[in-house]
């Protein structure tokens, strides 16, 4: 039978040069600096801004302001017209494309003779 060996002990001990005793014995400092503490948080959330003089001059846009466009309104007369033959031929062209798309997979799902 082979020799049985030792197990390892959980916990280091102070004294021995493991990894837990090359670790300092007190945390390290946070690296974003000191954390406030309760009076300063609270001093922090009620600071507000301070209100501008009545002297100081008003504030400019950078670019110049337009009214918005006035709306076109309903097409009347000819440009109703217009407008329904350009639409009723644009849905044509769709119906011919999908049209042509299910004709060849009806065709192509025919059996065809050898």
């Amino acid at each position: 039978m082979p020799d049985r060996t030792t197990k390892a002990k959980a916990k280091a001990r102070a004294n021995e040069n493991g990894v837990l005793g090359a670790l300092p014995h007190s945390r390290p400092d946070r690296l974003g600096g000191p954390r406030h503490t309760g009076s300063e948080r609270r001093r922090a959330r009620a600071a507000k801004p301070r209100a501008v003089r009545a002297a100081a001059p008003e504030l400019e846009p950078r670019h110049a302001v337009h009214p918005p466009p006035e709306p076109l309104g309903a097409p009347k007369g000819t440009e109703l017209v217009t407008t329904a033959i350009r639409a009723t031929g644009e849905l044509a062209q769709i119906g011919f494309v999908v049209g042509g798309k299910v004709l060849k997979r009806t065709l192509d799902r025919l059996p065809r003779p050898r």
